[in-house]
């Protein structure tokens, strides 16, 4: 997983196991390392953020604010990529005011072509590297449904998984015999009906525990990946191992960032229950994919990928 180790590298046997139980790191709204302060805020900031907007659009203090509670990455799609991160979650806005798709997060960040293009560069690299891209949308129309869709196939039609029969039981090895290793998961329907190579939602869950309060977001965690410990499920799963702002988290801090006030913090305490899981070999969870901001804080990629090593049962 982590490219110096890489998934070819993986003993036989974790290679035969489907993509649903394989442990991967997984990236929460991958393309915010750059969020662009100069244009206005995004279709998916909350109504009030776009009405604070609105009227203080002009004031370069509140966007600063903006920006600092929304970027959840220091690292690029490649160098997240790079690091070991295999599943991306991606929201996309088209933006009419110059025709265009961006990554947001309140604010704009970078084009989908610039994305795509970081993504294209990585597994042309690393051919048997196997990442998922999972797309959410704001503000999009059919029109800019299609040329996202066109672009997705133009970029990775010979590479893209369908889901098929298997779906996510698919296994390493599987995919390698195809040259597959892309896995698109697009959240809209017409879009999956007339694209049988793209994933709909149904196969996966992204638990929120939507806290600003660490126990409140480990108490989540540790509650969903017990019972799906105990539960048979044909779908991916990925808890989202983070903690969300709440209006009194930004005013209380706010001179500070969502990276020092709530991802270190979370990362740190999460890395550290990961790890007494793995040494204590615990039977009791099951993960698959478990997603985070500031994915290169607090050995979170490395101890993730640890999981894959609990000896099962």
């Amino acid at each position: 997983m982590i490219i110096r180790d890489g998934w070819k590298s993986w003993p036989n046997e974790k290679q035969l196991i489907p993509l649903k139980d394989l442990v991967m790191p997984g990236s929460h709204n991958a393309g915010t390392s750059f969020l662009d302060k100069n244009m206005e805020i995004g279709p998916s900031a909350s109504s009030t953020i776009q009405n604070l907007g609105r009227c203080c659009g002009c004031c370069g203090c509140f966007k600063s604010v903006v920006h600092n509670w929304s970027v959840t990455h220091s690292l690029t799609i490649y160098d997240q990529l790079l690091s070991g991160i295999r599943y991306l979650d991606l929201r996309v806005a088209y933006r009419a005011e110059d025709n265009e798709m961006y990554m947001i997060h309140a604010l704009y960040g970078r084009t989908i072509q610039q994305v795509l293009e970081e993504v294209n560069r990585f597994v042309a690299e690393y051919p048997k590297e196997i990442v998922i891209l999972d797309f959410k949308f704001y503000n999009m129309d059919t029109a800019s449904h299609k040329t996202l869709a066109d672009m997705l196939i133009a970029k990775f039609g010979k590479i893209l998984r369908a889901p098929g029969e298997d779906g996510p039981k698919v296994t390493l090895q599987e995919m390698w015999g195809k040259a597959e290793t892309i896995i698109v998961i697009y959240n809209n329907t017409d879009v999956v009906n007339t694209h049988p190579s793209f994933w709909s939602t149904q196969f996966i869950s992204a638990p929120w525990p939507n806290t600003a309060d660490v126990n409140v977001m480990l108490d989540f965690l540790n509650r969903h990946s017990a019972e799906r410990a105990s539960a048979s499920d044909d779908a991916f799963h990925a808890p989202q191992a983070l903690l969300t702002p709440q209006p009194t988290t930004v005013i209380c801090n706010i001179c500070s960032t969502l990276k020092d006030v709530l991802a270190r913090p979370c990362n740190r305490r999460v890395t550290a229950w990961l790890k007494t899981l793995i040494e204590t070999k615990s039977h009791k969870h099951k993960f698959n994919i478990i997603m985070a901001d500031f994915v290169e804080i607090e050995e979170f990629i490395p101890t993730v990928v640890s999981l894959n090593y609990i000896s099962r049962k």
